[in-house]
């Protein structure tokens, strides 16, 4: 390729699994301050920083305008971690808050259990690259081709595989995928073993930054494909409902945290320059850092009303429709505070 590599090791670093990352985090966060959590304060127990990830500026943005403290909120990070584990890791206790999108919770909910969505979280952000070389100029073009998506649990795969489907094309039949979370796809991309990967942010700016082209986004295709004017949800704040039914309050101040830290950013877009470093995007990786605010900015989901509800009816529709989903869930998947 010929374009500047974006190694697997640097990945891996700025995903803080290196030594001193996210292991060490854990491991610093439970060693340190174990006082009670002050009187009108609510907790939560939530995943460890995320370094590398669209999400992962939202705690520094926290910190430098005191949001914890604004809404009531102290927030355990000591307890789960790990690549790909978060949602198990709701379902099974070990956290009390994680993200969801519309098909993962309706997937789990027919299968026995009880998760629902109570505030948004992200925009789909999901990019179909290629090499700056690449012969492929559309979506299209790449039927048959090697294309690198996460995993079928993923969220990222559902809406990758739903937006291909409004378009009349059978994801998972049409190309040949090569499932596996993000960094192992980006080895594989890098060594030139796929036409294509389908990354998501910020691996993606940092990708188009490197010289690397963009054919679509996975929000382009669902626009196409079903005329939908709003942008396409990706995930929110989820929670267990018996643990929702004793937390309503916590629930709340949770979603409202993310709001305020969210709106925060869309008002001034250079917080995501600034905090480049919680992208795993290094000083040196100028262009990356230039093109970050235009396009992390637009993926902060702030708001929670009609519009979003029929996003994500619409989602379970027509993943029903198509196979992406077997049933619909006995109860709405969503629900507003």
């Amino acid at each position: 390729m010929s374009t500047t590599p974006l190694t697997r090791r640097s990945l891996l670093r700025a995903a803080g699994l290196v030594a001193g990352g996210a292991g060490a985090a854990t491991l610093l966060s439970a060693c340190g301050d174990d006082e009670p959590a002050a009187a009108g304060t609510r907790s939560a127990k939530v995943q460890p920083r995320s370094p590398g990830t669209a999400g992962a500026i939202r705690d520094s943005v926290a910190e430098q305008f005191g949001l914890e403290a604004k809404h009531g909120l102290r927030l355990d990070r000591r307890a789960g971690g790990g690549p790909g584990a978060g949602q198990e890791q709701l379902l099974t206790g070990v956290l009390d808050i994680y993200a969801f999108g519309p098909l993962g919770a309706t997937e789990v909910n027919t299968s026995g259990h009880d998760v629902v969505i109570v505030g948004p979280s992200l925009w789909n952000h999901g990019r179909w690259i290629v090499p700056a070389d690449s012969p492929y100029q559309s979506i299209a073009d790449l039927k048959g081709r090697k294309v690198g998506v996460q995993p079928p649990s993923s969220d990222t795969y559902r809406a990758a595989a739903l937006a291909s489907a409004v378009n009349g094309i059978r994801f998972d039949r049409e190309f040949k995928l090569f499932t596996g979370q993000p960094i192992a796809n980006l080895a594989l991309y890098e060594r030139g073993d796929l036409d294509a990967i389908i990354a998501i942010e910020p691996n993606a700016t940092r990708l188009v930054g490197s010289g690397n082209r963009q054919l679509a986004s996975v929000d382009e295709l669902w626009r196409t494909g079903t005329g939908d004017s709003s942008p396409l949800f990706l995930n929110g704040t989820a929670v267990r409902r018996d643990w929702l039914a004793a937390n309503r309050e916590t629930a709340k101040a949770y979603v409202d945290f993310t709001l305020d830290a969210w709106r925060l950013i869309k008002k001034d877009p250079t917080l995501i320059g600034k905090y480049h470093a919680d992208y795993g995007v290094p000083a040196d990786e100028k262009k990356a850092i230039q093109l970050l605010p235009e396009r992390l900015a637009p993926v902060y989901a702030d708001v929670w009303d009609d519009t979003v509800f029929a996003n994500l009816e619409k989602q379970i529709d027509l993943a029903v429709e198509v196979g992406v989903l077997k049933k619909r869930a006995a109860k709405p998947v969503y629900e507003k505070l």
